[in-house]
């Protein structure tokens, strides 16, 4: 099986949140990079889901991770997500403002609303 580069990056983000969220599912504060990882692809799969539209995409990009969940300084690395996502009808640009804004997970979605979290 030849996989295209698309493919192996989508691969290598699966992963990378993979370990991510078994890290946060610990209780481990997440780095810049677990703390994206886990976003993009929860963002990626309601994409090819094809239930959400871009805007629920980019309401729920700020309301996954939150500033209890992360390393001191991990959300000022964070200003913004710009994520290709392939929907039903074709590839767009999901853009998420300061994806880590919320201050405590009682404020975030809950992790058994997340597709990638079951």
């Amino acid at each position: 099986m030849k996989l295209t580069i698309k493919e192996q990056e989508r691969l290598m983000m699966f992963t990378l949140a993979e370990m991510s969220r078994r890290r946060w599912k610990r209780g481990w504060k997440l780095n810049y990079i677990e703390a994206m990882a886990i976003i993009c692809d929860e963002l990626l799969e309601r994409a090819r889901e094809g239930k959400s539209n871009i805007y629920d995409l980019v309401e729920l990009g700020s309301k996954i991770i939150t500033e209890e969940d992360v390393m001191e300084g991990t959300p000022s690395l964070m200003p913004i997500i710009m994520l290709e996502v392939m929907f039903p009808d074709g590839n767009k640009l999901v853009t998420v403002q300061d994806p880590v804004r919320l201050e405590k997970r009682e404020e975030a979605v809950h992790m058994d609303e997340l597709l990638t979290m079951n």
